[in-house]
């Protein structure tokens, strides 16, 4: 299946467990395989805390997504990993397909 970028982009984005958390911001590709690398999430605002996140004073936090944490793309994209999960995987140093923008 293929789908434009231009209508990614803006698509909610919905934990495995059914919370949204966002929408689908940029798109990273790698030029050499063109394949995309990772999918920009800006988090709704008001998930932040309860993800554990400092809300910034405007705007709010983009995270980068790897293609393996979407479940499936539909009217929304869903991920692999629930709403704890992404919380933990955002707090950690370590990425592990889910990277915090700093």
């Amino acid at each position: 299946m293929l789908i434009e970028d231009g209508k990614l982009r803006g698509k909610k984005i919905i934990t495995a467990d059914g919370r949204e958390v966002g929408e689908v911001g940029t798109l990273e590709i790698e030029l050499d395989t063109w394949k995309i690398q990772w999918l920009e999430l800006k988090l709704l605002r008001d998930v932040l805390e309860t993800l554990g996140l400092k809300k910034p004073l405007f705007g709010t936090v983009h995270a980068r997504l790897a293609p393996e944490r979407v479940r499936s793309v539909t009217d929304n994209v869903v991920l692999t990993v629930d709403f704890a999960q992404l919380g933990t995987l955002l707090a950690s140093d370590e990425p592990d397909g889910v990277e915090k923008n700093k």
